[in-house]
């Protein structure tokens, strides 16, 4: 008999321990998931920082554009200035293409994913709706532009005075797919 009580304890131990390891290793993974969701919001908050420092770029850069080019610039100042103005285009574009690259880490880091921190959530679903209006913001002052050259070489009857269209592959974009091209102005 001594032997079934031994046994029945021994039992009862073994239960015992395997159910606290098995909790124990259970409290041991949820910590480990909550530090990994305070690292990822971490990250999440870093790159829209850089997204948001970079976009207050591209909001200044345009206004020195309209400023300088497309607010009622005549046609002499764009035959004089063009190669300027045509930098300057390029550089605008270089800093639509350097909102791209933190969108593209955006867009992995919030696929999919709700965080417990209302504030990280709101960066994830804002980023989208400002890259498409910086975006499509980009693509029709680049027509502004283009149409404002045609509209100067329609009374130019020598071709070594033509100025050259602005050439961007970039076009509008509904990138939060919400069936409007925020930024885009109607033509």
């Amino acid at each position: 008999m001594n032997y079934r009580k031994i046994g029945y304890i021994l039992l009862t131990l073994s239960l015992v321990l395997i159910i606290s390891g098995g909790f124990s290793s259970f409290l041991i993974g949820l910590r480990k998931d909550k530090e990994n969701t305070l690292n990822l919001m971490k990250v999440v908050d870093d790159e829209f920082e850089v997204f948001s420092a970079n976009t207050s770029v591209f909001e200044n850069f345009r206004e020195d554009l309209y400023e300088d080019v497309l607010g009622g610039i005549i046609c002499e100042q764009l035959v004089q200035n063009n190669k300027d103005i045509t930098n300057k285009f390029s550089n605008y574009e270089n800093l639509v293409d350097e909102l791209n690259k933190s969108v593209v880490k955006l867009d992995k880091l919030c696929k999919d994913v709700y965080y417990p921190n209302s504030s990280t959530n709101n960066k994830c679903s804002n980023y989208k709706d400002i890259y498409e209006q910086v975006n499509n913001y980009f693509v029709g002052d680049v027509k502004v532009y283009n149409k404002n050259v045609n509209s100067c070489n329609s009374g130019v009857t020598d071709n070594n005075m033509l100025i050259k269209e602005y050439k961007t592959k970039k076009q509008y974009v509904d990138y939060n797919n919400d069936k409007k091209y925020d930024g885009k102005e109607d033509e």
